[in-house]
């Protein structure tokens, strides 16, 4: 399998891929971050009065930027996968295709 020539245009739908990639992980890591301090440290912290209770209405911001960031995570999900048709120009196909025809070929090469 030999790739095509890649050209402008495949260059920067690559470029959408992997950029959207890194954003999909900078979101997800944004929305954990979001969940562990609304759902765990604040909980935590008021109730061993490190923090005043009046902190506890703060969570729900926290919940509402985990929701937000997961959104932006499945929107940039489906961008790349929108995206991702860019390889079929590239390859001819996405799976490695060379389990029978390889070896059929070197067996007939070397009988």
């Amino acid at each position: 399998m030999e790739p095509a020539p890649i050209t402008t245009y495949e260059w920067v739908e690559l470029s959408k891929i992997v950029n959207g990639l890194f954003a999909m992980v900078a979101l997800v890591v944004f929305m954990s971050t979001n969940l562990i301090v609304g759902h765990i440290l604040i909980p935590s912290l008021v109730s061993s009065n490190h923090l005043p209770g009046f902190t506890q209405k703060f969570r729900l911001i926290f919940y509402i930027l985990a929701v937000a960031a997961f959104s932006g995570a499945v929107l940039m999900f489906f961008q790349v996968l929108g995206a991702a048709d860019v390889i079929s120009r590239i390859y001819d196909t996405y799976w490695i295709d060379g389990g029978t025809d390889a070896i059929g070929d070197y067996a007939a090469d070397h009988h």
